[in-house]
């Protein structure tokens, strides 16, 4: 029956429905501002994985790595500081050799070849370190996913609690019978009525809700009767709730019926 709807609509059914997913509005948009955080601190140390990851990519020659890796890497200052030692060892060796008389043999030029890749190894290497520490920073990504999950399941749940609530209050509101039966039904929050015959002995109408409706909960498209042409024949059919005039439709079904 739409008075059972109507009186549910104005009663704590739709309050705590209301409440509830307004609750969850709340706790959801917590839920992104802390989610939002976590993607700005993430976005750069995940820019400096990827940008690793690349590199060393493109040093493996595996597909999709960056084809500017070596290029890349030899411009790192850990590389160019290894390598910056060079001169100063290519001294050393050639004074040494030169004291023990050995400068002009071939060993001279082994330990200079030696000694550029030793450090030239040493140079990949150091720099290759430093790019594996940064490929090897941790993600965030599951607890991104998890937080969006989080915000979707705290909207639905809201939703579920306000229609639970709905349905309680709906369930109250059939067992306490004629004492919550008083639907509102002023003409002043009435939309686009329609004559549509008779019902229980009085003129029967179909409605929309107005704007003054939807602030006291109520919404939508019902029917019924209008309790202020009811008013004058039958009184003792209208009560007032909130300044706005309400029918008993359980007692007007009940003198029909007799």
């Amino acid at each position: 029956m739409s008075f059972v709807k109507d009186t549910f609509n104005a009663l704590t059914g739709r309050g705590a429905q209301k409440a509830s997913e307004q609750a969850a509005s709340t706790q959801a948009q917590a839920q992104q501002n802390a989610l939002n955080y976590i993607r700005e601190t993430e976005e750069l140390p995940q820019q400096f994985r990827q940008g690793a990851i690349s590199q060393l990519g493109g040093l493996a020659g595996l597909e999709g790595g960056d084809p500017d890796a070596d290029q890349n890497i030899r411009a790192n200052p850990l590389f160019q500081a290894t390598l910056g030692n060079i001169p100063q060892q290519e001294e050393a060796i050639l004074r040494n050799q030169s004291a023990t008389g050995a400068l002009r043999t071939g060993g001279t030029e082994m330990m200079l070849a030696d000694n550029q890749r030793t450090n030239t190894l040493d140079a990949y290497q150091n720099a290759m370190g430093g790019l594996q520490g940064l490929a090897s920073i941790p993600s965030n990504t599951n607890q991104i996913a998890g937080g969006m999950a989080g915000i979707g399941k705290t909207l639905a749940q809201g939703q579920v609690a306000g229609a639970n609530a709905r349905q309680q209050a709906l369930g109250g509101l059939l067992q306490t019978g004629g004492k919550a039966a008083a639907a509102f039904s002023d003409i002043r929050l009435k939309d686009n009525i329609n004559h549509v015959g008779e019902r229980y002995g009085h003129s029967w109408f179909t409605w929309d809700w107005n704007d003054t409706a939807g602030d006291m909960g109520l919404s939508g498209s019902s029917e019924g009767v209008i309790a202020d042409l009811v008013k004058p024949m039958h009184p003792d059919l209208i009560g007032e709730r909130d300044g706005y005039l309400t029918v008993d439709y359980k007692k007007m079904e009940s003198q029909h019926a007799e």
